[in-house]
């Protein structure tokens, strides 16, 4: 659905035609119309209305499709700059396809997409296992005349996709291996993007591409958009998918594939390649077109109950290969898993949750973390920033003689990151949890699903999943970008909906985690130098965690650990555009340059993860933009409008850290 404007769009030397014109606006009003009208009524819970996410509703898809072919249209200049960088010669690259009793006619379409590929340094090895059909071997036997880059064999008994695919490899010569389904499709640039990918990077062992699929009318649906490299994720299910692309030499000093878990041989290849690989690089881009036919495990997850069986012995092998000391457990969905680490050792946690007043949230919060967390806490330091209630001076009084607690003064204006560094330099245990007074713990093991991840040398922050009083989601990760700064992804969704594709119930990387609910290793605290106090109010979780992923380490979200956050019941908005301000002009190259764990496709203007139409970047850079021009002088307290004012672009955006603290 890409490339050239469709026929019969003529433009002329001037400009585009009258009649084109009137044609391009008329398809954009029934593609308009269309959406539209197709559009379900909101499905969210009462009282909590939510948005379709990009691959809920494929009419929103078609709608998007015929956006970026418009933008395309009128904007031809960059059209042929952007069709001008992608190479037609290159490193060989060997597609290999293990063929079994396909349909021909999706046959010979997958065939067609490989020789309608711009690139031409490649070449098809077609294997066929066994099929016995002497249809296909004829149709084999015909596209193999026809080009001279299509090479086919065949095994002589069915064996097994993962024998096939070996057998189409034993001969390969390209420097790369791409694979490819016997009824799938490429897009034309597919093969081109991938070598533009690796061109000039000696390192960049595996690629993976976004992708969509096509229905039995070759209709497209369920984009899946991909973030970059997280192993995190890739643990949880085979987010990769494809288009998968591996350096040969990768692929051979594996061992290629292994027939023991055919029917999810992909996957193993997958966690074994990457486990080798020296560069992985993901290109955001819908290159490959995945069939759905009739019992296929591309049109129903339980299509093929023995190839979720095979996924799990997968992950469990990757497991036992790492010397994990690790589980298995499912997932939120089939073929989706959580490995659960156990905890290394005893390592002891401080538990920081600063306060002021509001002595019944402190207590709840107390109270709440003692029962079943999972993990012993070593001890608790709550910092009294000035209160002055006679409740909290009996709280005081009571905590005197509370096991295991400290209660420290930080006098003076409120300042959020000053506070809890303070009260960290005071610790020396091995992990520092940071935690607001108006969170409450509601799910066993909180403590401990959280140790298990920042007890990984590779991890820096993790965060919890939170969740409001009435069950819709609080946090699940912040997205850099996200509502023009950073925000929550997927905050306020109800709580029997998952997030596309299901990000918020599985262990994954953002670029940060919110510190209403942080755990870190202290050596890590300290090596970043702490949270910045330059950040009084806002932004000073996200300015923390995107200095961790500097310094090497990757920002963790685990589901396991489920808590309730009262949010800004006990602190106002004061000084927050000041910290805005700070963190623009900061960090404004890095939200510019896109967030690599999310996907440059998904809006950054909603939080249910949308798509992103091509005019929406440049509404997004007027808002920063707008938002750098405001005034950043110092506010010492937010008077009531500015509130006001800051709660209106929470709800516009969709943010969750304006008011976090």
């Amino acid at each position: 659905m890409t490339g050239d404007a469709p026929e019969g769009l003529g433009r002329s030397d001037s400009g585009q035609t009258d009649e084109s014109a009137r044609l391009s606006a008329a398809l954009d009003v029934m593609a308009t119309r269309l959406a539209v009208a197709l559009e379900p009524e909101d499905d969210g819970s009462e009282g909590h209305p939510w948005g379709l996410n990009a691959a809920a509703h494929p009419p929103n898809y078609w709608h998007w499709i015929h956006l970026r072919e418009q933008w395309r249209h009128d904007h031809p200049q960059e059209t042929v700059a952007d069709d001008a960088a992608l190479p037609t010669k290159g490193p060989l690259l060997s597609i290999v396809v293990p063929v079994y009793r396909p349909s021909l006619w999706y046959f010979r379409a997958c065939v067609a997409s490989v020789v309608a590929q711009r690139y031409q340094d490649w070449e098809l090895r077609l294997c066929d296992d066994g099929s016995g059909d002497p249809d296909l071997t004829a149709a084999m036997a015909e596209v193999a005349a026809s080009d001279p880059r299509i090479h086919v064999m065949a095994l002589e008994s069915n064996g097994g996709i993962s024998k096939a695919t070996n057998r189409a490899l034993a001969g390969a010569t390209g420097e790369f291996v791409v694979l490819l389904d016997h009824d799938d499709e490429l897009d034309p640039n597919a093969l081109a993007e991938v070598a533009l990918a690796v061109a000039g990077h000696d390192d960049v062992d595996v690629v993976y591409t976004d992708e969509d699929k096509f229905d039995e009318l070759g209709r497209p649906f369920l984009p899946h958009l991909k973030p970059d490299w997280d192993p995190e994720l890739l643990m949880s299910y085979p987010y990769l998918g494809h288009l998968t692309v591996i350096r040969k030499e990768v692929l051979d000093r594996i061992g290629g594939f292994r027939s023991e878990f055919d029917g999810s041989q992909d996957f193993d290849v997958m966690l074994r390649a990457t486990e080798q690989a020296r560069r992985i690089v993901h290109i955001p881009k819908i290159l490959y077109h995945w069939r759905v036919v009739a019992g296929s495990a591309a049109g129903a997850s339980d299509a093929k109950p023995w190839a979720h069986d095979a996924s799990r012995r997968v992950v469990e092998d990757a497991v036992s290969r790492r010397g994990w000391e690790a589980h298995v457990e499912t997932g939120p969905f089939p073929g989706a898993y959580h490995v659960r680490h156990r905890i290394q050792g005893s390592p002891t946690i401080s538990v920081i949750i600063p306060f002021r007043d509001q002595a019944a949230l402190t207590v709840t919060c107390l109270e709440s973390i003692e029962r079943s967390s999972g993990h012993p806490i070593t001890e608790v330091v709550l910092v009294d920033n000035g209160s002055t209630d006679p409740e909290t001076r009996a709280l005081r009084r009571m905590l005197a003689d509370r096991p295991r607690t400290r209660l420290l003064e930080f006098p003076g204006p409120f300042n959020w990151a000053a506070i809890n560094d303070a009260a960290a330099a005071t610790c020396t245990s091995d992990m520092l949890l940071f935690l607001n007074n108006d969170i409450e713990a509601t799910s066993e093991g909180w403590l401990g699903a959280m140790v298990e991840r920042a007890q990984d040398p590779d991890v820096g922050a993790v965060g919890a999943r939170l969740v409001y009083p009435d069950g819709s989601l609080q946090h699940a990760g912040v997205v850099l970008g996200l509502g023009g700064v950073a925000s929550h992804i997927f905050i306020g969704m109800p709580d029997d909906h998952h997030g596309y594709f299901s990000w918020d119930r599985v262990v994954r990387s953002y670029s940060a985690v919110t510190a209403a609910c942080l755990l870190v290793r202290r050596a890590v605290f300290e090596e970043v130098g702490g949270f910045d106090e330059a950040f009084a109010v806002g932004f000073n979780d996200v300015d923390f965690c995107i200095r961790v992923t500097q310094a090497g380490y990757r920002n963790v979200f685990t589901p396991h650990a489920r808590l309730t956050h009262y949010e800004s019941i006990s602190r106002g908005l004061s000084g927050y555009y000041q910290d805005y301000q700070e963190f623009l002009r900061r960090w404004s190259d890095v939200l510019r340059a896109g967030d690599p764990y999310y996907n440059p496709n998904l809006s950054r203007l909603e939080p249910w993860c949308p798509m992103r139409p091509p005019t929406e970047d440049a509404k997004w850079l007027s808002m920063v933009d707008g938002l750098v021009a405001q005034d950043p002088s110092p506010v010492v307290e937010a008077s009531a409008e500015d509130q006001e004012i800051a709660q209106g672009i929470d709800e516009a955006r969709g943010s969750a850290l304006v008011a976090e603290r």
